[in-house]
This record gives structure tokens, C-alpha cells and sequence, in this order.
């Protein structure tokens, strides 16, 4: 009887320690890109595209400030992912931190545009 009750309790030790390790979620993660982006049609273009990539949670793609905010699920795809997913549609994808994104934004916002035009070029 006494080892009944042992193993029942070990069972019920395992149980519990077992949910609580399988049953952490993974958190959401975030990456910042700089871009060469020349217009709308642009922004367009790589937004449509990382829409579908695995993972994506929240997406921000803005051709003024030349940025792209990612957020997705981690495990579900990586940072080296998206920027290849981005460089495969002919835009550079350059690192930046979150801070450097919400800085150029910023920036964006007081001061316009960069681009004295917005001619789209044919991308590869």
C-alpha cells in the first residue's frame, strides 16, 4: 500500500511539473528593419508579402521612413527569416534596434518625406 501511495504521488508530481514546462507559451518577439523602399506600390509589395509569413502577429511597413516593423510569434520564425523573406523581393533588410525604428519614425513624422519623388524602380 505504501508504495501505491508513493507512486501515486510521484505520478501527481511529474503531472504537475510536466503541464507547467509543456504548457509555457512562447512569447511574441519583435525586429526592426531598414529598407530602401522607393513608393506605396513598394510598401505594398513587402507588406502583402510578410503578411503570410509564419508567425506574424503585428506588421508595420512604411516607405516614407523607408522601416518595417515585425512582430511574430518566436518559434515560429526568426530574424533572419524575415529579413531573407525581404531580401527576396529586392529590398534591403538592415537590422535596427526597436529604439532606432521609433526614433526614425519620429523623425519621419516632424520632418516628411526623404525622397524628393517617389519613382518605383523594377526590382528583381
Amino acid at each position: 500500500m505504501k508504495k501505491l501511495i508513493l507512486l501515486l504521488t510521484m505520478a501527481m508530481f511529474i503531472g504537475f511539473t510536466g503541464n507547467e514546462t509543456f504548457a509555457q507559451k512562447k512569447e511574441n518577439k519583435v525586429v526592426c528593419f531598414k529598407s530602401d523602399m522607393d513608393c506605396a506600390d513598394c510598401e505594398k509589395t513587402v507588406m502583402d508579402y510578410l503578411k503570410f509569413e509564419k508567425g506574424v502577429k503585428d506588421l508595420k511597413v512604411d516607405h516614407a521612413s523607408n522601416t518595417i516593423f515585425v512582430e511574430y510569434k518566436d518559434g515560429k520564425n526568426s530574424d533572419e527569416k524575415l529579413a531573407a523573406a525581404i531580401k527576396k523581393k529586392g529590398y534591403k533588410a538592415d537590422k535596427i534596434t526597436k529604439k532606432e525604428y521609433e526614433e526614425i519614425v519620429a523623425h519621419t513624422k516632424d520632418h516628411g518625406h526623404e525622397h524628393s519623388e517617389e519613382v518605383h524602380k523594377e526590382r528583381k
